[in-house]
């Protein structure tokens, strides 16, 4: 056996090799389509048994691997997860999260190599019909908007992540966020009340990527009114089904419930220092 680096060659056998989990196979292509320089596949011959990539450069990075059903408990996974780490390590990534569907099998392979839990997050789907909303003033994105806007996402997840235990500090403004904001601006949504922003929501293929409401405007409505919305737009654009990801422990997940949403992952969220 041995480690290669990934080639986009390799796509159709990646699709092969992940058989027992569809939500695994399309993150695992997605995340290899976004970043093949970071795949890295392991090799008997000409066959391939695993799978893993890491989702950039950045000090903290998230990193996903997967290993053909038959060659698990043969250290195939072991020898993959060092592999990424190095490489991780080399790009000058500090810290990595992973996550997985949660199950004693995958909790005991992470936990004995160094990895820690960090939080649980219910990953939930909406399938039917359009939503009625409020009359509301719902915008797309501007360049302008940007202050306000990354002041009420810093603001609202650093009171969820409070809320739920996790530790926290605000988020600060950046130009590199500023920029991907405005070349993102047809995905991204701001409710108006009393002229000023209240919520912000972001919308990410068929995914809501995010949603916050300002914590002085929170309890309002507006956040049902902006979930809705970006609902109604997706739908509008061909999705046939709407997903996003609730932090267990985070009240919204009671909203999301009440419109339609149903849970169908649960998912560990685990993290690894290895500065």
């Amino acid at each position: 056996m041995y480690i290669e680096q990934y080639k986009n060659e390799y796509k159709p056998a990646i699709n092969e090799l992940i058989t027992d989990d569809s939500f695994v196979k399309q993150d695992i292509i997605a995340c290899l389509e976004q970043w093949p320089q970071y795949g890295m596949i392991v090799k008997n011959g000409n066959e391939i048994l695993a799978v893993g990539i890491f989702t950039g450069a950045d000090k903290k990075s998230s990193m996903t691997l997967y290993v053909k059903p038959s060659g698990r408990r043969e250290g195939i996974g072991t020898m993959l997860l060092k592999a990424l780490e190095n490489s991780m390590r080399n790009a000058g990534v500090e810290e990595i999260v992973c996550d997985f569907k949660d199950n004693e099998l995958e909790k005991t392979f992470l936990y004995k190599n160094g990895y820690k839990n960090w939080f649980y997050s219910n990953f939930m789907v909406y399938i039917g019909n359009k939503l009625a909303i409020d009359n509301c003033e719902i915008n797309n994105y501007d360049d302008k908007d940007y202050d306000e806007c990354q002041k009420i996402f810093s603001e609202a997840f650093h009171k969820m992540r409070l809320l739920v235990g996790l530790e926290s500090t605000l988020s600060r403004p950046s130009e590199k966020q500023k920029n991907e904001y405005k070349e993102n601006a047809e995905n991204i949504f701001v409710l108006r009340a009393y002229n000023k922003i209240v919520a912000v929501a972001i919308i990410d293929d068929n995914e809501i990527d995010g949603v916050a409401v300002a914590i002085e405007n929170q309890g309002n409505g507006y956040g049902k009114t902006l979930v809705s919305y970006s609902i109604n737009k997706l739908l509008d654009r061909g999705c046939q089904k709407v997903s996003l990801w609730v932090v267990e422990g985070n009240p919204a997940k009671f909203l999301y419930e009440k419109l339609g949403f149903t849970t169908k992952r649960m998912h560990e969220f685990v993290i690894k220092s290895i500065k």
